[in-house]
């Protein structure tokens, strides 16, 4: 291949490039719906029933607390991520759950996040937990309001 083929080659893929991020980002800034603006983006679009309190749930919540969240919400880690005391005093299980789901675009979308998001060291990773992971962690995190006492 030639230099001239390859400055052309180089040359359209960096326009295709440019043409593909485009698009990705106009559909980022479609406007928030009502529900979004209140419980966050992303695969729980409807309320959740949370019902009487369930110790099962709780208790499988706790294990992937420990499993998936404990490294950076754990005691003591409060420069690396927000605590989580009260967290549902603070927000819906609703956004609780979608920001387990979404990390990534509650980061980007959601103005409470993107606010947040300045003063810890990182962002939190997508752990590729399903719904009704979230919603153990969210009965997990109703039953235990405060998780570290004296941190």
């Amino acid at each position: 291949m030639n230099v001239q083929n390859h400055v052309y080659s180089l040359f359209l893929f960096l326009l295709l490039s440019l043409l593909l991020a485009s698009c990705s980002s106009e559909s980022q800034r479609r406007e928030l719906t009502p529900f979004e603006q209140e419980h966050g983006v992303g695969p729980v679009t409807e309320t959740v029933q949370l019902g009487e309190p369930d110790p099962l749930l709780a208790e499988r919540g706790a294990q992937l607390f420990s499993t998936y969240c404990m490294m950076c919400h754990g005691p003591g880690m409060s420069r690396i991520a927000p605590e989580l005391d009260h967290l549902l005093g603070r927000r819906s299980a609703e956004y609780t759950m979608n920001m387990i789901l979404n990390p990534v675009g509650m980061s980007r979308r959601h103005p409470s996040r993107t606010q947040n998001q300045q003063g810890y060291f990182t962002s939190m990773p997508y752990q590729q937990l399903k719904v009704e992971d979230a919603r153990a962690l969210v009965e997990y995190f109703r039953m235990n309001p405060v998780l570290f006492a004296g941190d």
